[in-house]
């Protein structure tokens, strides 16, 4: 029971569940539909931009978001900034 209006949908599903979650997005009157890393449906794209959302396929938010603000360099590697590993215990 949402009431506020969605911005984003970030979606962390395997490719076959994204025509569902699509569905509920458009419904939602989401803004933006966005398919992690790895993640891609160019049915679901085309069906999600003619239905007035921004699409975003096989992006990670988090390493987007820090390259759009300046913390990651164009490769984004070897900054530090963002990492998978864990951090060591002093």
């Amino acid at each position: 029971d949402i009431k506020e209006p969605i911005d984003i949908v970030d979606v962390f599903r395997k490719a076959s569940d994204i025509p569902g979650v699509l569905d509920e997005a458009i419904a939602f009157k989401a803004k933006t539909f966005w398919m992690q890393l790895g993640i891609s449906d160019e049915v679901s794209a085309e069906r999600g931009v003619a239905a007035g959302l921004n699409v975003v396929q096989d992006k990670c938010l988090k390493i987007e978001h820090a390259r759009f603000a300046g913390g990651l360099n164009l490769a984004g590697f070897n900054t530090g900034v963002i990492s998978s590993k864990r951090n060591k215990s002093i």
